[in-house]
């Protein structure tokens, strides 16, 4: 990826302020831009995640400020696409919820497409898989694909998977890895105890979401397993920032601070959170005694230019571990800096995964 401008940084941090939090951002950043200017910001957005967000933020600009028309229809197609992934994603979630439904299941729908629904313009969170816990059915769930012709694969023990009209679910036996460390086994017990606190899905009739609290300490733990490991993008930022600024007055923050203190998460949680700030020109609840404003600034940068060569998944098996191994090195900075994860327990717990089940090596999933 080619790295991304200071002034291209400042104008779609300014387009995600717009669409996102309507705080304020210097007007002046889009005097006299040209095409290739846009084009420069349209490439930064599609790569980190935040396409449909930037182009939201197009149209709240003065009509002077607005790209040409040809930039503008390149940019509203591909928002279009967007959002008929979005609405196939919800059509699918309402049919994978009946079929639970009817064999007296619920089903709690977790990560992209609970998160869509704090945003301005809920289809324009770009998603991927369908993420789903069914209250303790894990095992049942599965069997009720299978009995129906569904073919379930079991690649990973925290959840398996299997395809509702081409969209992939992912059915969560666990909310996040319990064995690798004790922040997992601690964060995991903790949800397990809050999730009977779901409330009701707005978008998916008779679906679940998560409560705030539950909500703040798996997204916290998920992205921080990720960006150590594989990095993560200006979609998980505007996740979080989007996510306590909507909950800001109802969050019980005390709650949450305890249990990012206890599991060894306060750090990580700090900087996603000045990160946040940052970026969308807004003030979160979370108070933490220590901010990391230089470690905040080092994260961003990465989050900005990082690539993350394993997603390509045309090659052999050899360029697959030497990709992995040297990713791995690169990112030991994060272990050793921003997440709780051990730097050396985690390439041990990858060899581990690798001798037990050798095609892991070569799937590459962001």
């Amino acid at each position: 990826m080619a790295k991304i401008g200071s002034l291209t940084r400042q104008r779609l941090f300014a387009l995600l302020r717009l669409a996102l939090t309507d705080s304020d951002y210097s007007r002046t950043l889009f005097d006299r831009m040209d095409d290739n200017h846009w084009q420069d910001i349209y490439n930064a957005a599609l790569e980190q995640g935040v396409l449909a967000f930037a182009y939201d933020g197009i149209r709240a600009l003065d009509v002077e400020q607005q790209p040409s028309l040809e930039i503008k229809i390149q940019w509203a197609y591909n928002v279009s696409y967007i959002e008929k992934l979005c609405a196939k994603q919800l059509s699918t979630a309402q049919k994978v919820v009946d079929t639970f439904a009817k064999e007296g299941i619920k089903t709690l729908i977790l990560k992209g497409l609970s998160l869509a629904t704090l945003y301005p313009q809920p289809n324009h969170r770009q998603s991927g898989d369908i993420d789903v816990y069914l209250m303790g059915d894990f095992e049942r769930g599965n069997e009720i694909m299978a009995s129906r012709g569904t073919e379930v694969k079991y690649d990973y023990f925290v959840h398996s998977e299997f395809a509702v009209d081409g969209v992939n679910v992912e059915n969560h036996k666990f909310f996040v890895n319990p064995t690798v460390n004790r922040t997992g086994e601690y964060i995991e017990r903790v949800l397990e105890q809050m999730v009977a606190q779901s409330k009701s899905h707005p978008a998916v009739k008779g679906a679940l979401i998560p409560s705030a609290e539950f909500a703040a300490l798996f997204l916290a733990r998920h992205s921080s397993w990720h960006y150590a490991r594989e990095g993560i993008k200006l979609r998980d930022i505007c996740d979080w920032g989007v996510f306590l600024y909507h909950y800001r007055d109802s969050i019980e923050c005390n709650i949450v601070m305890e249990h990012l203190d206890n599991s060894g998460l306060a750090r990580y949680a700090s900087i996603l959170t000045t990160v946040a700030e940052q970026i969308l020109g807004i003030k979160l609840p979370l108070e933490f005694a220590d901010r990391y404003i230089e470690l905040s600034e080092r994260v961003l940068d990465d989050i900005l230019s990082f690539e993350n060569e394993e997603k390509h998944s045309k090659m052999n098996f050899l360029r697959a571990f030497m990709l992995k191994t040297r990713n791995r090195y690169a990112r030991k900075w994060c272990y050793d800096k921003v997440v709780p994860d051990s730097y050396w327990g985690n390439i041990w717990y990858s060899i581990k995964g690798y001798l037990t089940n050798p095609r892991a090596i070569k799937k590459a999933k962001l």
